[in-house]
């Protein structure tokens, strides 16, 4: 791939708009990829890209988290081994498929993960119900490891996905 002016033209304000997308509501991968892909970039190399943008990010929050106390690591610790797992295996199916089977199947699943997003932004839909520690445990872990899963084969929307079904299905009075 040749690095052209016509190519930062294209490239440089779509990710600036899906980091701004993705501070605010989250979802900016839904523009990066495309943009990645639109400039010519390869289907593995844009979804590699994107990932370590949306990497970096992830990284920047985690830590703030961290520092003002929001995390319980009790839950935490088990979902970031079985996210682990989930993304490595979801990266390397992606490693397997050909650029022309991810293409065809990224042409279907950004729109309907982009409509996705974009919908279920009313997290508030639970009454207040208590689940148990385990239970808690157990549904934290699984939902990792299918987002992680997700994440590393695809990507936009995990942070999405993790939160309306952490809220969604895990939400204790």
């Amino acid at each position: 791939m040749e690095l052209t002016i016509q190519t930062f033209l294209i490239v440089c304000p779509l990710v600036f708009l899906a980091g701004l997308v993705d501070s605010i509501a989250g979802g900016g991968g839904l523009i990066s990829l495309p943009a990645y892909l639109l400039a010519g970039v390869p289907m593995h190399n844009a979804i590699a890209t994107n990932k370590l943008s949306s990497a970096t990010g992830t990284a920047i929050s985690t830590a703030r988290l961290c520092k003002n106390k929001f995390v319980d690591w009790g839950v935490a610790l088990p979902c970031i081994s079985m996210a682990l797992v989930g993304s490595f295996a979801g990266a390397h199916i992606a490693l397997l498929a050909s650029d022309k089977i991810l293409k065809w199947m990224l042409i279907p699943v950004l729109p309907i993960v982009a409509f996705y997003v974009m919908k279920k932004k009313n997290l508030d839909d639970n009454s207040n119900v208590e689940i148990s520690r385990k239970k808690q445990w157990i549904l934290c872990a699984v939902c990792s490891l299918a987002v992680g899963c997700y994440d590393g084969f695809y990507g936009p929307g995990t942070g999405t996905f993790l939160l309306i079904l952490y809220t969604c299905l895990l939400y204790t009075s």
